[in-house]
């Protein structure tokens, strides 16, 4: 049985992409028209927050999200999203096949597979109302489809909600400094590198997962989750 990741959305998306439509669930087209509603009838202070982004480039994002009701240039997901924890993946440089053991959990779409299409977009959790909330009904029933295998995931707590009623057990991972001081920002380079090992390895066993060597990191060893699973404990060396 192959192990599965689950990973958060980057803010940062590459360009481009191969135009034409994407399929579309009543959840997604939920996402969808509010963030239509929200370019065209929102203030402009509305829009910001929504996107995240600069004036600059606020109109592009809004630009973006228009073009969603029709063809969109379209690329694999672990193409798209090119934040911290997906360069420290590297996804280019594995098989094809390890693609579809990697999952996203989108603002905009809800749970893509790594190989799935996805538009250019800008979307905060926080930046259409309910969206959160939204996402956390639509996505168990997608949850309960995932392939058997053990599942890590490799979460910022703000994404790990959307998993609050899915019942299968999953490992996760702790990443500290060497004072055992929670690590924010950088923890997606960890979550990153810890996904490569697991698809370069093909190794989903917490057991075995903790023995590996990361370039930067020092495992220290496994917990009971409150999740049916492991924790591993990731010390960032200085």
């Amino acid at each position: 049985m192959k192990p599965l990741i689950l990973l958060a959305p980057s803010e940062d998306k590459a360009p481009g992409g191969k135009p034409g439509l994407l399929p579309e669930t009543p959840a997604q087209r939920w996402v969808r028209e509010k963030l239509h509603e929200l370019v065209v009838h929102a203030p402009e202070a509305a829009q910001r927050k929504a996107f995240d982004v600069k004036e600059a480039l606020l109109e592009k994002a809004k630009a973006e999200a228009l073009a969603l009701h029709g063809p969109v240039p379209r690329l694999p997901a672990l193409q798209r999203y090119t934040g911290v924890a997906f360069g420290a993946l590297d996804a280019t440089t594995l098989p094809k096949a390890a693609w579809k053991q990697v999952y996203v959990l989108s603002n905009l779409r809800g749970l893509v597979r790594g190989d799935e299409l996805v538009p250019p977009y800008k979307l905060k959790l926080t930046g259409v109302p309910g969206l959160k909330a939204h996402w956390q009904k639509a996505l168990p029933p997608l949850l309960e489809k995932l392939p058997v295998g053990a599942v890590w995931a490799l979460l910022p707590n703000e994404h790990a909600d959307f998993l609050k009623t899915w019942d299968r057990p999953r490992h996760t991972a702790e990443i500290v400094d060497g004072r055992g001081k929670a690590i924010s920002h950088w923890s997606k380079l960890y979550r990153g590198k810890l996904a490569r090992w697991i698809l370069e390895h093909g190794e989903g066993d917490p057991k075995k997962v903790a023995k590996a060597k990361l370039e930067g990191i020092k495992l220290e060893g496994l917990t009971p989750n409150a999740f049916g699973g492991m924790e591993l404990r990731m010390v960032v060396l200085a």
